[in-house]
């Protein structure tokens, strides 16, 4: 039976008989689902519930079944599933493409339009579309306004070399042009389009009298915009997230979504800060970076500690559906993966689209079948991305194209020690390693992917050297970093593990023979 907190309580309370909106700051943990839940059975008229993903939706629409909620009175939904439901009632045979702009950007590439001077510069340009979308520029703001664009520019640093400074001006032309071209096209859509282009064809959305957006920290202005279109007039808006938690300012999240919601929707704040998840221990790390996260009184102490990989392994009973091992970068994890495999630990790796990525590029040069041809042509192919990205100054692009070789390297080497190599191993192995919604068996993750989820017993790879990201060099990046490292810690319910990264395995040998004992034991 749900007993509510003097905090959750005086929310649903003011849910219930109150009239004004909300902002609710809810620290990890804290509840937030079950406290939203129970305000929803018993406020006024009909609600919307965003979700941020597709699997938390699916979460709270079980709940809402389980607990005997009607759907015309409260139903959950993604910002872009609800958007592309609306859209669908006024452009009922609209088609999903995916890579619409980029299709659109090479077509003018190859008639002409774009000039041989702009063709290196074309991912900018979709990419500074996208955000332009995220940015709803042309809901509100004139398209050919090119001061919105400049600020777009400079938040996201996209012009921070001479080249692009210098073809700045022809580079955000070129995007006006492309998303007035995509704005155009209104029966294919991509996925910014499903919340982007209602808006700006300013359809008939269905309206509720409540408008709930769950994870709100990590709103943008489209999704704002359309919470706003979703609420009946006179109706109330509930924004529920946690600043310190918005850690995907990189696809266009903005920085300070809640406080902005809060001005933008008139909102009370209300608070909810006592996790019921971490234990006293792990809040007590919790707050080096959110002070005001606290434990509940009954709270278990739990643990925080120091190990070796090494030392991980000599209790292995511990790595188990219960556990994860979380991380900033993904090379690391994929160490660690074969590591636990080699020891026949059962595991995986949770994001099935990374795979995706490291399939399509060992498998680019038809050419090749071979392991050691394959190395070669990935040295060349980081050789050439790093002078790119170097050159512009984007670093987080270097270090996502060196994480992504040093990935597939550890494969290759994991290949080669069963005596495999064909370019069609490493894609099997590939497949082996990861996977979506891991559960029932050890969970590797990025700190990214972690978001939402938790555990009894969370392993901390590497953090002395991946957090914060040395690669992090504006303001609003260095502060999600810190964000990224409050949501590794409260993951945990129970032991919070640093975990060194395995030792080399002829550097290991050695170690043992030096600590018999140890090896023994």
């Amino acid at each position: 039976m749900f007993v509510p907190s003097p905090q959750q309580a005086a929310f649903i309370q003011e849910a219930r008989t109150g009239t004004s909106s909300i902002v609710l700051i809810a620290v990890a943990g804290a509840g937030k689902t079950t406290t939203i839940l129970q305000a929803v059975k018993e406020m006024r008229g009909n609600t919307i519930i965003l979700a941020y993903n597709k699997k938390i939706a699916e979460e709270i629409k079980g709940k809402l079944k389980r607990d005997g909620v009607d759907w015309k009175k409260a139903e959950a939904s993604t910002t872009h599933a609800i958007g592309l439901r609306n859209y669908r009632k006024t452009f009922p045979t609209v088609r999903v493409r995916a890579e619409k702009v980029g299709d659109m950007c090479a077509a003018l590439s190859d008639n002409g339009t774009i000039g041989p001077e702009l063709v290196p510069h074309t991912s900018v340009i979709c990419h500074l579309v996208s955000l332009a979308k995220a940015n709803a520029v042309g809901i509100i703001g004139d398209i050919d306004d090119t001061s919105i664009w400049e600020d777009i520019v400079d938040h996201f640093d996209l012009f921070d070399e001479e080249p692009l400074q210098k073809k700045g001006d022809d580079i955000i032309e070129m995007a006006i042009r492309l998303l007035k071209k995509s704005n155009a096209e209104a029966e294919v859509i991509d996925f910014d389009d499903m919340i982007y282009l209602p808006l700006l064809y300013r359809i008939r959305f269905f309206q509720y009298d409540n408008v709930m957006m769950d994870e709100a920290q990590d709103a943008n202005i489209v999704r704002k915009l359309l919470a706003d279109a979703l609420l009946k007039e006179g109706g109330r808006f509930f924004g529920i997230g946690d600043p310190r938690q918005a850690i995907y300012g990189f696809t266009g999240a903005d920085n300070e979504s809640m406080e902005n919601l809060k001005d933008y929707f008139q909102c009370k704040e209300m608070p909810l800060t006592v996790t019921y998840r971490c234990p006293k221990a792990v809040v007590k790390m919790a707050q080096n970076w959110v002070s005001h996260i606290q434990a509940h009184p009954s709270a278990p102490e739990g643990t925080v500690s120091l190990e070796t990989f090494e030392q991980m392994l000599q209790s292995r009973d511990r790595l188990n559906g219960d556990a994860a091992i979380l991380c900033r970068s993904t090379r690391p994890l994929v160490t660690a993966a074969f590591a636990l495999i080699r020891e026949k630990v059962p595991c995986r790796i949770e994001g099935r689209d990374i795979g995706e990525q490291m399939k399509k590029l060992v498998t680019r040069w038809k050419s090749i079948s071979t392991i050691p041809e394959l190395e070669d042509k990935l040295e060349d192919w980081l050789e050439a991305e790093t002078a790119r990205w170097v050159a512009k100054k984007k670093m987080a692009k270097v270090q996502e194209a060196e994480d992504k070789v040093e990935t597939i390297k550890v494969i290759m080497d994991a290949c080669r020690e069963d005596k495999r190599d064909l370019i069609t191993d490493v894609v099997a192995y590939i497949d082996n390693i990861f996977a979506d919604n891991v559960t029932g068996i050890l969970t590797l993750s990025t700190i990214h992917r972690s978001k939402g989820r938790e555990w009894q017993r969370v392993f901390w790879l590497d953090r002395f050297n991946t957090c914060p990201s040395r690669y992090a060099t504006q303001d609003w990046e260095k502060i999600q970093e810190a964000n990224l490292q409050y949501v590794a810690a409260t993951r945990s319910m129970g032991e919070l593990i640093d975990l060194f990264p395995p030792l080399p395995k002829q550097k290991a040998v050695n170690d043992n023979q030096q600590q018999p004992k140890e090896k023994a034991a």
